[in-house]
């Protein structure tokens, strides 16, 4: 018996290396959010809820790649519409120095969807920023369920493409931080 497990054992060793595989298990994605971030957002799109138009609004944090976390929110001069929504390069300039002079990063952007929470083709190439822990949330019937994250789609973006984040993933805290 001792040899069978021996043999199975030695089945899995790398032949190259002399010694067992590397198994590379990825870390986990986890994302924070504040309880006052989340009012701010709901009131960075009130403006777009009202209308029926997508809304936009960049999010402010810090992030080590794996693990992000929201602390307040910035509405962008944007143009939006019932589809769609568009920043431009001095806009976008504009949130990044705003956050750098508070001492922050801009960690992510959170728009509405008229419909169904998804990642669009459009979303994806209109991300104007992305780097390893920056999340993309995108949330259903013009935010109007925030500070509801129920049928919300958040992407987290590694590795040089975003990927869904699980909602176990998603912690809320209550209260100020």
């Amino acid at each position: 018996m001792l040899n069978r497990i021996r043999s199975f054992i030695g089945s899995f060793k790398s032949k190259s290396a002399g010694g067992y595989r590397e198994v590379s298990i990825p870390a986990p994605r986890r994302l924070v959010i504040t309880e006052p971030a989340v009012l701010a957002i709901r009131d960075c799109i009130a403006r777009e809820i009202a209308v029926g138009h997508e809304g936009i609004a960049y999010l402010f944090g810090q992030t080590n790649g794996e693990s992000t976390l929201i602390v307040g929110s910035i509405r962008p001069d944007a143009q939006t519409t019932v589809g769609s929504f568009n920043v431009s390069a001095l806009a976008m300039a504009r949130v990044v120095r705003t956050a750098t002079d508070a001492g922050l990063q801009v960690v992510g952007q959170i728009h509405t969807h008229p419909g169904q929470a998804y990642h669009s083709d459009g979303d994806i190439d209109g991300a104007r920023i992305a780097y390893d822990g920056y999340v993309s949330i995108v949330v259903p019937e013009y935010g109007r369920k925030l500070p509801s994250f129920a049928a919300a789609a958040i992407f987290f973006y590694c590795d040089g493409a975003f990927s869904k984040l699980g909602s176990k993933n998603l912690r809320l805290i209550k209260g100020k931080f």
